[in-house]
């Protein structure tokens, strides 16, 4: 296709074509490959508000749900958790547009000092310029982002049902702990472990609740830990059979990270028999 059926931005603008004629460079037998546009003007960097649009268009195409038509004649959702989609919806754009924001004043900075060191004083102005709006976007961004993971927890908080109670049958068992009759036993040692992967609770303080069996040769010492904090408790004779205990607050800082109990100190050939693991929000 001749030359002359280009324009300067890469488009097709022969007028034959845009007529609803075969134009002459396609009569002669040459196959019309369109060329792609390119967002910004060839050689020059892409602005702010451009890197923005480009991010929010990827994310708007590839991350978008597909529901399918049974889930759109399915009941609405209630408002919290539509408020919940729409806060995770907007973190997932704003971190999308974080790491660009941040290479592009890298760039900036080292094309301001090449500038300057050329005796091109007027461009290193612009860059500069340009990278203080730059930076001032990405202060903007980051508070965005805080108040937006804020809300997100606080909404999560009071979605909780008043008690976490954790599945036995999903423990990951260590150190001979083992599963029968229903309860968690074997804890002979001190390190025997049971681990749970917590289902995503919003950081903060919860109350360890656990319901267990402990003979009078039987007790202990065990440790409840997430991903940073402890909690240590005494395991004491139940004489009455099975009841539950209150074995403090943990503060939780990674709702979807590990929680372990294992055994500190065994009295003798087992520290108890676990019959059920809560966690209740504090303060409910």
């Amino acid at each position: 296709m001749g030359a002359a059926c280009w324009d300067a931005g890469g488009g097709l603008s022969c007028g034959k074509l845009r007529a609803g004629r075969i134009p002459p460079c396609l009569a002669a037998g040459e196959r019309y490959h369109p060329r792609p546009r390119l967002p910004f003007p060839q050689g020059a960097p892409p602005s702010a508000s451009m890197v923005k649009r480009a991010l929010i268009a990827c994310v708007l195409a590839l991350g978008a749900p597909a529901w399918p038509a049974a889930a759109q004649e399915a009941r609405a959702p209630e408002p919290q958790t539509l408020e919940l989609m729409r806060l995770a919806f907007q973190k997932r754009l704003m971190e999308a547009a974080l790491n660009p924001l941040k290479q592009q004043l890298t760039s900036l900075a080292e094309l301001e000092k090449q500038r300057a060191a050329a005796g091109d004083y007027a461009a290193a102005i612009e860059a500069r310029d340009q990278r203080k709006r730059l930076t001032t976007e990405l202060e903007r961004l980051d508070k965005e982002l805080l108040l937006a993971q804020t809300r997100e927890q606080s909404l999560k908080a009071r979605l909780l049902p008043e008690r976490v109670s954790l599945d036995l049958a999903h423990a990951e068992l260590d150190g001979g702990v083992r599963m029968d009759g229903g309860a968690l036993t074997g804890w002979s040692r001190p390190g025997a472990a049971a681990k749970w992967k917590l289902p995503d609770l919003p950081p903060g303080g919860y109350e360890v609740v656990v319901r267990y069996r402990c003979g009078p040769l039987e007790g202990g010492s065990l440790q409840v830990a997430e991903a940073r904090f402890t909690l240590d408790a005494d395991v004491v004779t139940t004489l009455r059979g099975p009841q539950e205990k209150n074995l403090g607050t943990l503060k939780v800082t990674d709702g979807s990270g590990p929680l372990v109990i294992s055994a500190r100190s065994v009295v003798k050939d087992n520290l108890m028999h676990l019959l059920a693991v809560h966690l209740t929000p504090a303060g409910r």
